[in-house]
């Protein structure tokens, strides 16, 4: 990095991956944001600036001893250990340290009191709460949502008929009898991560479940037709609540997009069927996208809300793995939600490679991205004509 370039980015700003620090002091405290820039992505710290972006400059000795000083830092107080990368940039107003911090590979990160921090805009926010923390190591891949037992389940919630079918089509064999071999059987769902000890986990549920309405209240649809083009609006065509397994959160979620979509009477008679304004494949494949790879430790609806202009489908969690929006517009694809996608194609339309992204974006190139972050929500928007698209 040259001095115009680190002017240039001094100049947008402190925010969620960049920081600015005026002194060259280096106390523990800097551990805490290793650890935020860590679990968030990374970013970089700017010593020798002051907040309003005004470069104060170190001297050679000071910015030495800055480098040294981050890198002990965290080594010794960032569980587990991390590396950083320090450089010093000479300006014509003296030398500023640029200390990088990668993406954590090991994440949660933790400070050597064991306080997990992540990024709140420029600043960072202690991790309090066990959904949260949940949510972190899910992102390490240390825990996954779907292999949660659901406490107040048992196994009369699960439907032990329909996976007697699902498991003799997609095996080709016979399941031992839940009578004349209870243990085989059960440890043939307990294999598979459907049940544990005598619960069913999350991804059993809403594979196979019942009572999910009950069991699990906030893995549903919220489907809204609004009249005109504003959230804010008290007037709708249609609304819906869509509870059930994925399958039927998919076939009545396509249903409802179905009565939108058939809304323009075709040529022909009365009775003749409308016309399609949107090409059934964009919602196919944006709608099973939703609901296989949502975050479920956030305890929140997939929203499908139909304005006059535009259709957004808005997903609980940001998007898995470092996965960003323009690798999701190539058709690369990760998994937040491995257990799920793996019965996916059976239960599903969904092939699961990534490339349906691709050929919905052939058919319908009116479709943008947004990965909230703060909100922690992902946004996708079917825009209904091109003056309206966004890029």
């Amino acid at each position: 990095m040259e001095e115009f370039e680190l002017r240039n980015q001094i100049h947008l700003g402190e925010d969620s991956t960049r920081q600015f620090k005026r002194e060259p002091s280096v106390d523990a405290k800097m551990a805490g944001e290793i650890v935020a820039f860590a679990n968030c992505g990374g970013g970089r710290i700017f010593v020798g600036v002051d907040k309003d972006g005004n470069i104060v400059g170190l001297t050679g000795e000071e910015a030495e001893k800055v480098g040294e000083k981050m890198a002990e830092i965290a080594w010794d107080s960032v569980r587990p250990p991390f590396s950083i990368l320090s450089r010093s940039i000479p300006t014509a107003d003296g030398i500023v340290v640029v200390i990088e911090i990668s993406d954590g590979a090991s994440k949660p990160y933790c400070d050597n009191k064991g306080v997990y921090w992540v990024k709140n805009g420029p600043d960072k926010r202690r991790v309090q709460s066990p959904e949260e923390l949940a949510r972190l190591f899910q992102s390490g891949k240390k825990l996954y949502a779907e292999s949660q037992v659901v406490a107040s389940s048992s196994l009369e919630d699960f439907d032990h008929e329909r996976f007697e079918r699902f498991y003799e089509t997609k095996y080709s064999e016979k399941l031992p009898r839940r009578v004349e071999n209870g243990d085989d059987y059960q440890r043939t769902l307990e294999n598979l991560e459907l049940v544990d000890s005598g619960r069913v986990t999350v991804a059993g549920l809403l594979l196979f479940g019942k009572r999910l309405s009950v069991l699990l209240p906030e893995m549903k649809i919220d489907a809204v037709w609004f009249k005109g083009t504003e959230r804010s609006s008290s007037e709708w065509h249609d609304q819906r609540v869509i509870t059930g397994t994925l399958t039927e959160q998919y076939d009545e979620g396509m249903g409802f997009l179905k009565r939108w979509n058939a809304r323009i009477q075709g040529e022909g008679s009365f009775n003749y069927p409308g016309k399609l304004e949107v090409p059934a494949i964009i919602f196919e494949e944006l709608l099973v996208n939703a609901l296989i790879h949502r975050d479920y430790f956030i305890k929140d609806s997939i929203k499908v809300f139909i304005f006059d202009d535009r259709i957004e489908i808005r997903s609980p969690g940001k998007l898995p793995n470092s996965l960003t929006v323009d690798q999701i517009r190539r058709g690369v694809r990760r998994s937040r939600n491995v257990l799920v996608a793996s019965f996916a194609p059976d239960l599903l339309n969904f092939r699961g490679v990534g490339s349906g992204i691709v050929r919905a974006l052939k058919v319908w190139p009116h479709l943008t991205w947004v990965n909230d972050n703060e909100s922690e929500e992902v946004v996708v928007t079917i825009w209904l004509s091109p003056a309206t698209s966004k890029s």
